[in-house]
């Protein structure tokens, strides 16, 4: 059975790291790439965010028994085939766990202005995620 008490708890802290990108939203991208701190603490973010998404599904899908993801990106396409996502919220997702990725494993190489622009246009991915979970979780 799934716990919502720790699904919550995870909720909370996506919620104060969408905060703090919030934060760095209100910054032109000239001003967010002048200061290396904004620079580390957007990409940080965005990686913990995402992670906390995929430790909120892996959850979910241990608790419930829906398999056993090989990948991060594969704990997404679950949830969408056991119907706990849409499809669209799936495909976001998946790219996110690919951008993830690169920040881990080819953190040398990133290009900072998407980093922003990935700040500026899809924090509203990670809302809809909460949404679409808690609707899962009251049916």
């Amino acid at each position: 059975m799934v716990d919502k008490e720790k699904i919550e708890k995870l909720f909370s802290e996506l919620d104060e790291y969408l905060l703090s990108l919030k934060e760095i939203n209100k910054l032109s991208t000239e001003e967010y790439l002048k200061d290396k701190k904004n620079i580390y603490s957007g990409r940080y973010l965005l990686q913990i965010s995402i992670e906390t998404c995929v430790n909120i599904s892996n959850h979910i899908i241990s608790t419930e028994k829906l398999g056993l993801p090989k990948e991060y990106a594969e704990t997404f396409k679950i949830l969408y085939e056991n119907k706990i996502i849409s499809k669209e919220l799936k495909d976001k997702l998946v790219l996110m766990t690919r951008f993830r990725n690169r920040i881990v494993h080819l953190y040398w190489d990133i290009d900072d202005e998407f980093v922003k622009k990935i700040i500026d246009e899809n924090l509203s991915d990670f809302y809809q995620f909460q949404k679409e979970i808690k609707n899962y979780l009251v049916n």
